[in-house]
């Protein structure tokens, strides 16, 4: 049986598995901050967590800040992070559905994507990538995670995520 092999050095499979890895953290800190501003059990907020595409937790997220507290200066904060984190989210799922080819040299790749859309037709982008480059994308990934723990964080101590009286953890 024909067996194929992709060009990405071992090296650099740990970085796409760090990149993925990162990523699911971030996704995870903004479930957090969702369910705390659902203020119900915390299995409701995990339900409606699970069945959200990353773009609609990002929405739903600001839409309930919104609605519960309005645009005050913590909503600014949180929407720079929700815009860094959908740029982050567009870049990821770029390089997640690339096809990878050899690099320059033998220590970077090249990742290639083809995408036709309405609005812009055929259009072909491709890109180096060595380990560096894919340590600063990830390292920007839990970076991005930790401000949202913060901010999650100074959410909780003005008292702007507290829980129903009645409300069950688990």
């Amino acid at each position: 049986m024909a067996r194929a092999q992709h060009p990405v050095p071992p090296k650099l499979l740990a970085q796409i598995g760090d990149m993925t890895v990162s990523f699911a953290l971030l996704e995870s800190e903004i479930q957090g901050l969702l369910r705390a501003l659902i203020r119900e059990h915390q299995r409701l907020g995990q339900i409606v967590a699970s069945q959200l595409s990353f773009s609609k937790l990002r929405a739903t997220v600001i839409s309930l800040y919104l609605d519960r507290h309005g645009e005050d200066d913590d909503f600014k904060t949180l929407k720079q992070l929700m815009n860094r984190a959908g740029t982050v989210e567009q870049e990821r799922n770029r390089l997640t559905h690339s096809i990878w080819g050899a690099g320059n040299g033998p220590d970077d790749i090249t990742q290639m994507k083809i995408t036709c859309r309405e609005k812009h037709g055929y259009e072909f982008h491709s890109a180096q990538w060595d380990e560096a480059k894919f340590i600063e994308f990830n390292e920007g990934i839990k970076e991005l995670a930790g401000a949202f723990v913060v901010l999650h964080m100074e959410l909780l101590r003005k008292g702007k995520l507290i829980n129903n009286p009645g409300a069950k953890v688990w």
